[in-house]
């Protein structure tokens, strides 16, 4: 039987990925080529269709957000964050924590 609390997790799964380029990008308030840029430096990884389309979650778009932040508030290039990915991966940094601690 499937519950209220299971169909609200299935509809509000912030990691579901649902949202093409175009309207990721709408959301965002950028250009789909930043967020292929983005891909490119391993930033984010959308999944894929079938078709080899890129959707992406809610998560995606938050660590998008996040990082358009970094690079704004800290004056990092996009090297410099993905260094920072890298490093947080090495060190088994949650870059969740890493985020906030650095935008507080």
């Amino acid at each position: 039987m499937i519950t209220p609390m299971v169909m609200f997790r299935f509809y509000h799964d912030s990691h579901k990925p649902v949202y093409t380029i175009r309207v990721a990008a709408e959301l965002i308030g950028c250009h789909p080529r930043t967020l292929r840029l983005y891909e490119q430096a391993g930033l984010v990884q959308p999944q894929r269709t079938t078709k080899n389309y890129r959707l992406y979650s809610q998560h995606d778009l938050t660590t998008i957000k996040r990082v358009c932040c970094l690079m704004d508030e800290w004056d990092l290039t996009l090297s410099g964050v993905s260094a920072m990915f890298k490093m947080a991966e090495r060190f088994h940094i949650e870059i969740e924590r890493l985020f906030e601690e650095m935008l507080q």
